[in-house]
């Protein structure tokens, strides 16, 4: 059972969305894990829900169970040698996505309505790309993270996962008490990046998307996409370090794992103070763009994702992790299939706290 880690039992009379929560958020009476022995060999089961559990109890969720993902929420994969690798429903040949493998899959598999996950540099969209359905990332700060367990605290934000951005918008009600979408009336700045190679069919069946929109679309080129997103690796590696070096000593987990968390004991204070510097040069120079269209348009990942044992030559991160160092709301959706199992993603990228509109646009865009 890869999917889930513990199954629930729904009351018998539940009105509510079936809703399953990412085994790296607390439910009262559970232990949180995080899918790594290192932690769930010690875990106690938690005295509270996390806040974003009990807002959505107190809306009307029906908890299904909390899901699988990779260890510490930190492989964007989906693969994890201790609890097993969902499989992706589209093609079991295929990796998942993740971190927060489990969610993508239950809500691909039509197991839950709606999946309450985290995003540190990817983990809702990827899963919801390579699964073929919608995930969000929220603004940074938006929801809180008490109750979470976080790999790297600055860059963690609360996600989302469901078949589309209807349910998106139906998972930020039950997250945010008195959330309703605006709609947006702006344009589309659809991103050029020149230090990313795309493959054409994925950048192609974007363009198709947006041409087919109602709303203005004007090409942008953007540079340093490339070298914001190795300044995400780097503070999420040197903040992964500095919150969880006490697991290497005895703590069971994979050599991979280990390694990650490692390279950041090699990385000193200045290397980290450039690398927010940096963040907030390509914040601001989104923040540009964004003034001036509204809302910034690419895909979610750089191809199709790959199979299985190949995970290891694919940046699954290339396009996603850059937003986790601006701190802006995006959302991933499946698009028109093409020749493969898995439908392209598009990615929308909205101003601080847009939610609200980006979730409106996003629904224009129907599978």
């Amino acid at each position: 059972m890869t999917t889930w880690l513990v199954r629930l039992d729904p009351p018998a009379i539940a009105t509510g969305p079936r809703v399953a929560v990412k085994d790296a958020i607390d439910i009262e009476g559970l232990p949180t894990t995080a899918a790594c022995p290192a932690v769930g060999d010690d875990a106690k089961p938690a005295l509270a829900d996390a806040p974003v559990v009990a807002r959505a109890r107190a809306a009307g969720a029906v908890f299904v169970g909390k899901t699988n993902l990779t260890e510490l929420c930190r492989p964007p994969d989906g693969v994890n040698p201790w609890t097993g690798t969902p499989r992706n429903p589209l093609d079991r040949s295929l990796v998942p996505g993740g971190s927060s493998s489990g969610s993508g899959v239950a809500v691909a598999k039509g197991e839950a309505d709606i999946a309450i996950c985290t995003d540190t540099g990817g983990s809702s969209r990827l899963p919801a790309a390579c699964c073929g359905v919608a995930g969000l990332k929220t603004t940074a700060g938006r929801l809180p993270l008490d109750g979470v367990f976080a790999f790297a605290p600055t860059m963690d934000t609360i996600g989302a996962i469901a078949p589309n951005a209807a349910g998106l918008a139906q998972a930020m009600t039950l997250l945010e008490p008195g959330f309703t979408t605006t709609p947006y009336d702006g344009e589309i700045a659809r991103l050029r990046l020149p230090d990313v190679t795309v493959d054409p069919a994925v950048d192609q069946a974007v363009d198709e998307a947006l041409a087919n929109s109602d709303s203005n679309v004007v090409d942008v080129p953007l540079t340093g996409w490339l070298r914001a997103g190795v300044a995400a690796g780097l503070i999420i590696n040197a903040e992964g370090y500095k919150a969880h070096q006490h697991l290497l000593d005895g703590g069971r987990m994979s050599d991979r794992v280990r390694d990650w968390i490692t390279r950041g004991k090699y990385l000193d204070d200045e290397m980290v103070a450039d690398a927010r510097e940096l963040g907030r040069q390509f914040r601001t120079q989104l923040d540009v763009l964004l003034n001036r269209y509204g809302v910034l348009a690419l895909p979610t990942m750089i191809a199709p994702p790959p199979k299985l044992g190949d995970e290891s030559r694919y940046d699954f991160t290339a396009l996603t992790a850059p937003v986790n160092l601006a701190g802006l709301p995006a959302v991933a959706l499946p698009l028109q299939p093409t020749t493969g199992p898995v439908p392209p993603s598009l990615q929308l990228i909205g101003p601080p706290n847009s939610e609200s509109s980006l979730l409106s646009l996003a629904a224009t865009f129907t599978q």
